[in-house]
Parts: C-alpha cells; structure tokens; sequence
C-alpha cells in the first residue's frame, strides 16, 4: 500500500457510525436514496427535472437570489430582464446540479464515459507527474471531478459539511474516484502529495478569508484570492487548468497550463483572468451563490443569511 492508499485508509471522516441513524437525519437519508434511485432514469429526465428543481429552489431562497443577482452584476454588468433571466437560469443549472450530483457518486463508469463530453489539451496531464489542478466552483462540480476522473488519476481537498450523513456519503462517493483526499486545513500534507508526483485537485475561485488571501482583482473588483497556488508556482510547480464548462450539452473538459510567476500578485492575477475566461464560456452553471467579495469591506454588500448564522452562534455556544 503506498503512502496516498495508506492516508485514505486512515481517514477517520469516511467511517459510519451509529450517529448518523439518528432520527434528525430521517430527511436527509430520505433525500439520499431518492436521490440513488434517480440514477436509474435516462439523463435527459433527470435534466428536466432539476430545472423544475431549480425553479423551486428559487422561489423559496430569496436571499439566495439576491446574493446570486449582486454577483452577476458585478461581475458580468447585467442589467434588467437580462439579468433577471440569467439568475432563473443559474437556479435552474443548480437543479440539474444536484441530480448530475447523485450521477457522480452513484452511476456506472459506463454510464459517465456515455455522457457527451470533449476534451482539449489532454496531453497537458497525461505526461505530468506533480501538478496542481485547478478547477472552478461550476454547478456540477461533482460531475467534473467524476468525469475528469475518467482521464486521470486526481488526488483532492474537501471541507467537512455539518451534516454528517452528507458528509459521510460524500467522502465515501468521491473515495471510489479519487485517489486520495485531505481536509481543506491539511495543506503541508496536500504539498508534498504534490512534491510525490501525484496531481492535486484545487478550487481557488472563493473567498476562503483575508489570513489565507491577497485582494487580488475578480472582474475588476478586489476579491479575497487564496495563495496557496502561488505559493506552489513558485516552487516551480505544474499548475494546470481543468475547466469543464457544459456548451450544447456536451461536457468540455479543457486544460490549460499556467506561467511559473516568482511573484505572486502576478501568478494571481494571472489564475483569476483565466478563472474568469472559464466562467464566461457557461456564465449560467458558476456557483454565484458564494458571496465572493465579502472580505475586505467594512460594509457587506450581500444580505445576511440569518438561518446560517443562528446555526454557527449555536455550534460556538456549544463549544463553550
């Protein structure tokens, strides 16, 4: 067993525990095996279906909404009916998200190399020993890593959920195609996974806070930018673009290689444009529902999300 095997085996995320038959949980197994079940019917059904998922989603998360609709203005300078469209379609891709979701973790192999997909550059990887693999925060990210996953063998970071059944299903789907995986505060081991050959999958497209980040710009505005890549650029590390953006149906899967920058503003800047570039080719499947630009401002510019911060002031008075 070498060293990533031996790490995967000792994740103590991955392992049940009585905990999650607790009756709290009842919904989200509920959710879970209708979600299992949901890749047995034909992929353009499940499609269908997370639009009309998404349109649901929408009406009831206004908040949600209106983070989503900053966002786009921002970043896209839409206005308008256009505007209003584009976030009902962001809902809807969201829809689809979730059940290209439970194909990720649950469908055949045959069934993910029969989805239309393209790839661009591929060679980018197939040689590359060491690399650190950019991807983006898309709606169906989930689908990306399983699809990307086809083509190489990836290692990856992951953020614990607070739900533990999710977190479970989670960590224990993405083992089965990834190679091995580490906590979003495991970064030494992430290095030198990288430092070993093996090529790490890494999202630096949110605000991860100011101790981790430099304000780099983001579609002109100043955001938060997570240095960590910089940090391996600059050790002369292969930093390679994985964009997989949905165009006509067809997932296309295109690698890009980033420039070695000893400074790291400009490594950052250059990530961010490039981010940028990708998230125009499907401007309707970005997460825009992350509030991006939240640090470095004395005054937010999102809408507070009450529910999320009753729930972490009850997570910290237990702590106490």
């Amino acid at each position: 067993m070498n060293r990533i095997e031996t790490a995967l085996a000792k994740n103590k995320n991955t392992g049940f525990t009585l905990e999650l038959l607790s009756l709290k949980y009842l919904l989200t197994w509920t959710g879970i095996l209708l979600l299992k079940l949901s890749t047995f019917l034909p992929y353009d059904l499940l499609m269908k279906l997370g639009n009309i998922m998404g349109n649901v989603i929408y009406k009831v998360s206004p908040t949600r909404a209106e983070i989503v609709k900053i966002n786009l203005e921002k970043c896209l300078a839409v206005k308008g009916k256009e505007l209003e469209n584009l976030v009902k379609l962001n809902f809807q891709a969201l829809g689809r998200g979730i059940f290209e979701m439970a194909y990720a973790w649950w469908a055949s192999e045959k069934k993910i190399r029969n989805l239309p997909q393209i790839i661009i550059n591929e060679d980018l990887l197939k040689d590359s020993t060491g690399a650190l693999v950019l991807i983006k925060h898309s709606t169906h990210l989930e689908l990306d890593l399983r699809i990307l996953s086809c083509y190489f063998d990836l290692t990856g970071m992951y953020k614990l959920q607070t739900n533990k059944v999710i977190n479970h299903m989670m960590i224990r789907s993405r083992d089965k195609y990834i190679k091995g995986s580490v906590v979003n505060n495991e970064v030494l081991k992430a290095v030198r996974w990288v430092k070993e050959g093996k090529r790490f999958l890494y999202a630096a497209d949110q605000d991860y806070g100011e101790k981790v980040s430099t304000m780099i710009p983001f579609f002109k505005t100043p955001a938060a930018t997570v240095k960590f890549p910089a940090m391996l650029s600059k050790k002369n590390v292969n930093v390679v673009m994985a964009d997989v953006s949905k165009i006509e149906k067809n997932y296309v899967v295109e690698l890009i290689s980033l420039n070695n920058l000893q400074d790291d503003e400009d490594f950052l800047k250059q990530m961010n444009i490039l981010y940028e570039e990708c998230i125009k080719k499907e401007p309707e499947g970005y997460l825009w529902m992350h509030r991006r630009f939240k640090s470095g401002l004395i005054n937010s510019i999102y809408p507070k999300l009450v529910r999320r911060e009753r729930k972490r002031a009850k997570r910290r008075a237990k702590r106490d």
